[in-house]
């Protein structure tokens, strides 16, 4: 399981669960969303529907979403090649109108449902290779224009932290601040960093952040 380092997922009661349920339990690391990519992904599509739906006041978003995710839900996606629904339940999806027409009986032999399951299950496995080949040309893309950076220990850097004030401009707001200590190094990407200044209150907390984050 994949989660922010909200309070919610550090909780004694999340860690009694992962551990009763055997489950592995990673944390991101701040401002960095491409860590779990496909939700903020699907987060972002879903508000792209209902903002073309919302009222000005947008207070009927909540009346909206039933409708938006079913369109979601019943929509070949590009990447698998099949809907959401089709891949969970083996068949496509009905709508009023599908139920309005006349349909055909032999459908509904002694083995319809074991004809799901296999369809469902095929459907499956032909995702998997869709999304396999998908992730494999994006890491393709990544690398020709990745360029690794790697800090040591003691090193001095800036840290990227988005901010927002009211009243100010977005486009003036300082981005960078610093300058941070590398104390240990958590992966290839992922360093434990510490302010020095002095008048800084967040000088004795670690902050673990993404090297995209970190500029010397």
């Amino acid at each position: 399981m994949i989660s922010g380092r909200g309070r919610s997922f550090l909780s004694n009661l999340v860690k009694d669960i992962n551990q009763l349920c055997q489950t592995s339990h990673l944390l991101t690391t701040a401002y960095h969303p491409q860590t779990y990519g496909l939700t903020e992904r699907f987060s972002k599509t879903l508000a792209d529907m209902l903002s073309m739906y919302v009222d000005v006041e947008q207070r009927n978003w909540n009346t909206i979403l039933p409708f938006v995710t079913f369109a979601y839900n019943s929509a070949k996606q590009d990447t698998t090649g099949f809907s959401p629904f089709f891949l969970v339940h083996g068949r496509d999806i009905e709508t009023p109108l599908d139920v309005i027409l006349p349909y055909d009986t032999e459908n509904h032999a002694d083995n319809y449902v074991q004809q799901l399951i296999n369809r469902a299950e095929e459907a499956r496995q032909l995702a998997k290779l869709h999304i396999l080949d998908a992730q494999e040309a994006d890491k393709r893309r990544y690398d020709e224009r990745h360029r690794p950076v790697n800090y040591s220990i003691g090193d001095l850097v800036w840290v990227f932290t988005p901010v927002q004030k009211v009243g100010l401009s977005e486009k003036l707001l300082r981005r960078y601040f610093g300058p941070y200590r590398i104390t240990r190094r958590l992966s290839d990407v992922t360093y434990e960093v510490q302010s020095i200044e002095v008048n800084n209150r967040r000088q004795r907390k670690k902050d673990v952040v993404h090297v995209l984050r970190l500029k010397p």
